[in-house]
């Protein structure tokens, strides 16, 4: 049994977000056997859905550019004149449509993943597709005691040592420093010591980290630190040598004076010509070259390779033995630390938090075998199955120039609040946890699959029908950082048609379960962009036919019209499928899981109907937090020092399940390993915020419209 996330989190300890999750299941559900596609079986099912699609919220899906739009608009933003940009902007506002009829579009493409993705979670699927090309890393220089990092950080680095970068073809070692003072690699040094040598001071612009050759002499110990006294630019000054490191900028640009004052720089030695090259491990290469920062990617910094640059002063975590590789290093001593869980030989990845039984490529779950799929890898049997479903373009039954626009306007655009990249990182969100207790949080370094798992399914809250999805206008935000949209407002209509061919009353069965939820007044989908904002909210209804293969053969005409053989099915005929797939899905499961001879009653299940549950609850539990959240809006966690804002993320509240958010009965039986003894009892803070009361205005940290934690990608070999 996997761990499963706390119940109940502590009012002083709750997190709030936009998103939430959909546990793992416990079992993959496998399919039936496919059966032959080179003819169409008696047993099974061939017919068609006829949809009617009705937004009840903005939606927006971004249009393509004609291939003459595109050459002309390709290249990089910074090649275009300010007009250009414009053009660009307005061109790529459009609304997905055909060309040729100036129809607003659907794509089926859409639509089938969405479809799909619903089918992967009530079916009891495989998590496989899933990156691992991102890897995890961390920094905790000034975490508290009770941060469940800041242990780890300062052991890794309690060995750090200094040397220089040495290539040899696409290997990289490091060949230490010398030991020159107090036998240490590298000394500190105070800049208000550093006055004969010429430094771009992090409070001046132009601020970048710097590699300055220095003498020095002189030496003194402050806590616990080794730190220079007499330095030099000239190099001739004094008797001992050495490069001077200076560290990064804590703004996110360095085209603009900093108001902190970094007052220690490093001193890294001479290289040791007598020491012994030591090999940096291959998989540290390829995860620090995958995952480099923007930091990390700016002068004077490779865009590509980082800090890895021959001759380059480095800093480095020294292997506990000689045969033994370095897996940790950095531009700095207190360099990002990868996440290393146990069992693993190389920084985690989201992959290695899902449960093996759960991404097991030999096993078929219901929507391989109705959607069709590719294995991963090369293989010389069952490399791919086509799928027996097929699914249409929604085409808008209402003209472009019809009152359909959020804006009013088919010529006018806007500009939506912005949205970055998901954080998986925050890992108090992302991965169960199994006691809010700040210090006990479970982390990238735990024990994959036995101490925690990653949390499932991502979807996104509805917030109603009139969401608020425009940037304010007194807002800053760089002209980068923005894009421009053309939504459609609530109401209106799209209709699409499913195929399917010889589907068992089981896969059927899946797919109108999925059908009929979206038809119920107390539940909507979701499709396209903006879903942290609440759009995309969509409504369908269905009918469906049954054709006889036999009858659609045997003539030609029908009445009037073509025979076709189809024939509306009724509603046992429907009942029928969908209690064969609920059958199928509750014998399979754990008995733990069986809490209920209903599937809708299923805890896992009641999580999905919480995240698709409209209109949704209050947008004040479904905002993101904010680092620096004004004190004026309700808000969680305290202020520091009468402080005008508040970071929501310093104490690392706890992400709640759905079912508690929504204020659901949880009965789950959960069975997770013991806490650590020394767990203390959680205690509701004297300092507990009060619960939201007003919607805020300030822009969102973070974004994305995939349903799963990551879409697979392809691995790609870092240049060297």
């Amino acid at each position: 049994m996997t761990p499963k996330h706390i119940k109940q989190v502590p009012e002083s300890r709750k997190a709030i977000a936009p998103y939430n999750f959909v546990e793992l299941p416990d079992v993959v559900v496998p399919a039936e056997e496919i059966p032959p596609l080179n003819q169409y079986h008696s047993n099974r099912h061939t017919g068609k859905i006829e949809c009617a699609l009705t937004t009840d919220s903005p939606l927006y899906i971004r249009c393509g550019m004609t291939p003459e739009n595109f050459a002309k608009f390709s290249g990089k933003d910074d090649d275009l004149s300010d007009e250009q940009k414009k053009q660009k902007r307005e061109i790529m506002a459009d609304f997905f449509q055909y060309p040729t009829s100036q129809s607003l579009v659907l794509a089926g493409s859409s639509l089938r993943g969405m479809l799909r993705t619903l089918v992967e979670i009530v079916g009891y699927g495989k998590l496989t597709k899933v990156s691992e090309q991102q890897h995890f890393f961390f920094r905790a220089v000034a975490a508290k005691s009770d941060d469940p990092l800041a242990s780890p950080y300062k052991n890794l680095l309690k060995n750090v040592k200094a040397g220089y970068l040495v290539q040899r073809g696409y290997q990289w070692f490091i060949r230490p420093a010398q030991k020159v003072i107090n036998n240490l690699s590298f000394v500190w040094v105070k800049e208000k010591f550093l006055t004969n040598v010429k430094l771009t001071k992090m409070n001046q612009a132009g601020y970048k980290p710097q590699d300055i050759p220095v003498s020095l002499e002189g030496s003194y110990t402050k806590n616990n630190r080794t730190f220079a006294k007499n330095v030099s630019q000239n190099i001739e000054a004094y008797r001992d040598k050495g490069m001077l490191v200076t560290s990064g900028n804590m703004l996110k640009t360095t085209d603009k004076p900093s108001s902190l004052n970094r007052y220690n720089h490093c001193i890294v030695f001479e290289p040791d010509p007598k020491a012994d090259l030591i090999p940096i491990d291959d998989n540290a290469i390829d995860d620090y070259c995958n995952n480099l920062t923007d930091f990390q990617k700016n002068p004077p910094f490779d865009k590509e390779t980082g800090v890895l640059k021959d001759g380059r002063p480095i800093f480095y975590c020294e292997p506990s033995q000689k045969d033994q590789k370095v897996t940790r290093f950095g531009h700095c001593p207190n360099f990002r630390i990868a996440y290393i869980p146990k069992g693993c030989d190389r920084a985690a990845s989201v992959i290695d938090f899902i449960p093996p039984n759960l991404r097991d490529p030999n096993t078929r779950d219901l929507a391989e075998a109705i959607f069709g799929f590719v294995q991963d890898e090369k293989q010389e049997e069952n490399q791919a199955q086509a799928g027996r479903v097929f699914i249409g373009d929604a085409i808008c039954q209402q003209s472009i120039n019809d009152d359909i626009w959020w804006t009013g306007n088919l010529e006018k655009s806007m500009t939506p609040m912005i949205l970055a990249s998901p954080k998986p990182t925050t890992f108090q969100h992302y991965l169960v946890q199994t006691t809010a207790d700040k210090k006990e949080l479970k982390h990238y370094g735990s024990e994959p699959a036995k101490e925690t798992v990653i949390r499932g399914h991502k979807l996104y809250w509805h917030k109603g029908g009139k969401p608020s999805i425009k940037l304010p206008e007194n807002q800053d935000v760089s002209e980068s950082q923005t894009t421009d949209i053309k939504p459609i407002k609530s109401g209106v209509s799209f209709n699409f048609t499913i195929h399917f061919e010889n589907l068992s009353a089981i896969e059927l069965g899946a797919l109108l379960w999925v059908l009929n939820l979206a038809a119920d007044p107390k539940y909507r989908l979701s499709l396209g962009m903006g879903k942290p904002l609440g759009m995309g909210a969509v409504k369908i209804t269905h009918k469906f036919w049954l054709c006889d293969r036999a009858n659609r053969y045997s003539k030609l005409f029908q009445d009037d019209n073509w025979a076709t053989g189809d024939n509306l099915a009724t509603v046992e005929e429907s009942e029928k499928c969908v209690n064969a797939f609920e059958s199928h899905i509750l014998k399979s499961l754990p008995e733990q899981e069986k809490t209920s001879q209903k599937l809708k009653e299923v805890p896992r299940i009641k999580m999905l109907l919480a995240m698709l549950s409209f209109p949704g609850i209050s947008a004040d539990t479904t905002r993101y937090m904010e680092i620096e959240r004004d004190v004026n809006k309700p808000h969680i966690g305290q202020p520091k020092n009468a402080s005008k804002t508040v970071n929501e993320y310093q104490e690392r509240p706890v992400l709640p399940t759905p079912l508690q958010v929504i204020g659901w009965p949880d009965n789950r039986i959960i069975n997770n390993p013991p806490a650590s003894s020394q767990n203390p009892p959680i205690t509701k803070s004297k300092n507990s915020a009060p619960k939201p009361k007003s919607s805020p205005k300030k822009r969102d940290t973070e974004g994305g419209s995939g349903t799963n934690l990551a879409l697979q990608r392809p691995p790609q070999k870092p240049k060297r």
